[in-house]
């Protein structure tokens, strides 16, 4: 008699992302075993406004979804996590209904409710400003007829409603910019003043198992166990927990659009005067801040093959201009300076000393942002990982080398949905 093959386990990452989702399955080794992605088609809107459709959301997801769990017919799916970008809400009714579209995180309509926040809020709180969820949250109540049992939801918290967990349930990192208190681990006070705190979520841990897969959904996804729904976290929170970091003193620096650092730290911070905030990771603390120079600058000036050939030009040994690049006047980190202008002049008639000069200004600014973290108290950094599009330049990271002398380690996965299906697995 021919014993029963024993199916190895799976665990599954979703991301979802301002632009489209992805989903990763791995096994008990970490290994990527089945991934699929969709870019989401992203409806046309004039700023500040930004919405997205809750239900097409969703479609998208159960999509990627059904395809990966389609390419792992040989494991025992575990547990999903998913994450998805801070600071987008929407509302529904009790029984889940949405009441409203996504307001998503660059969502800037909510400037007057913005400043009910400001006069009442802790300076430390994460829901200040005009694309906060709890501004949203005060925006949509003003401007939509509410039934009396209104939820809140953040993005994450809608697909993990749909997959089948209980209604209301988030995560400290999502809950952030609604004004939740990862010190004290609660919804403050100050926040009953402003709206009902009926609306609002619980709050869990991300990694903590919050419900099980539908019986609807396990029977078309054709799966013989019913995997948990594990409480996710935020796209930039999970694209860190993909590189490996987890020790105090390991640092990430995101090269996308802007640079964001991030350093985990026995302790948070919260300075909002420099840009500097703290969310929960595990009894750690992730502190950083996010800078508006970045890759933005570059690609403004060059596109992506103009920047790959003339990174290769580079000579390191040259001396570079002294350049502080942005696209327009503003700067948030490590420098408070809301009116500083950039300073990318004078421009040299070669391109290559233009671009040296580029990237040598935004490696100092990296160095001056983990100096001011330092300063203010943080842990010590003992290495850095580099993530985003910028990570791929190598002449670049030499350069950021001769400014910030700690080792650089090159992450074997950077991608968001890697690091929430580590999250499922209990990787935190």
């Amino acid at each position: 008699m021919v014993a029963a093959a024993i199916m190895s386990n799976a665990y599954i990452g979703i991301d979802l992302g301002t632009s489209g989702c992805r989903v990763i399955a791995i096994d008990e080794q970490s290994n990527i075993i089945a991934s699929d992605q969709q870019a989401l088609f992203i409806p046309t809107t004039i700023p500040p406004k930004s919405e997205q459709d809750p239900d097409y959301q969703w479609q998208v997801v159960l999509q990627i979804l059904t395809q990966v769990i389609s390419q792992c017919r040989d494991y025992k799916v575990r547990s999903i996590a998913v994450d998805a970008t801070s600071g987008s809400i929407l509302l529904t009714d009790s029984l889940g209904q949405p009441l409203s579209p996504i307001l998503m995180y660059n969502d800037a309509r909510a400037i007057e409710q913005s400043k009910l926040i400001a006069n009442i809020a802790p300076k430390e709180s994460g829901a200040h400003g005009s694309s906060s969820g709890l501004a949203k949250l005060l925006y949509l109540q003003q401007h939509t007829v509410l039934p009396a049992d209104t939820q809140l939801l953040h993005q994450a918290d809608w697909i993990n409603f749909k997959l089948g967990a209980p209604l209301g349930i988030s995560d400290h990192n999502n809950a952030l910019k609604t004004g939740y208190d990862p010190v004290e681990q609660c919804w403050p006070q100050w926040v009953d003043t402003l709206t009902n705190a009926s609306l609002l979520p619980k709050v869990l841990a991300p990694g903590t198992v919050i419900g099980r897969l539908s019986e609807s959904l396990c029977r078309s996804l054709k799966l013989s166990n019913i995997p948990k729904i594990v409480a996710g976290t935020t796209d930039s929170i999970a694209g860190l927990l993909a590189t490996g970091a987890k020790n105090i003193g390991d640092a990430v620096t995101s090269l996308g659009s802007t640079l964001v650092v991030k350093l985990i730290s026995d302790k948070p911070l919260f300075i909002p005067e420099q840009g500097i905030y703290s969310h929960r990771l595990g009894d750690k603390w992730l502190v950083g801040g996010a800078s508006n120079t970045g890759g933005a600058v570059l690609k403004y000036y060059f596109d992506k093959h103009k920047l790959e050939n003339l990174s290769e030009k580079i000579t390191l040994d040259a001396t570079p201009a002294d350049y502080y690049p942005l696209l327009s006047a503003g700067e948030r980190f490590p420098i408070n300076a809301p009116k500083l202008q950039p300073r990318l002049s004078p421009r040299p008639k070669s391109d290559v000393e233009f671009l040296h000069g580029m990237l040598t200004g935004i490696a100092k600014i990296e160095q001056q942002a983990y100096d001011c973290l330092q300063q203010a108290g943080a842990t010590p950094i003992t290495s850095i990982r580099t993530v985003g599009g910028g990570a791929v330049n190598k002449t670049w990271q030499s350069i950021r080398q001769q400014y910030i002398t700690v080792p650089f380690i090159t992450p074997n996965y950077t991608e968001a949905a890697y690091g929430a299906a580590l999250l499922a697995k209990g990787n935190i």
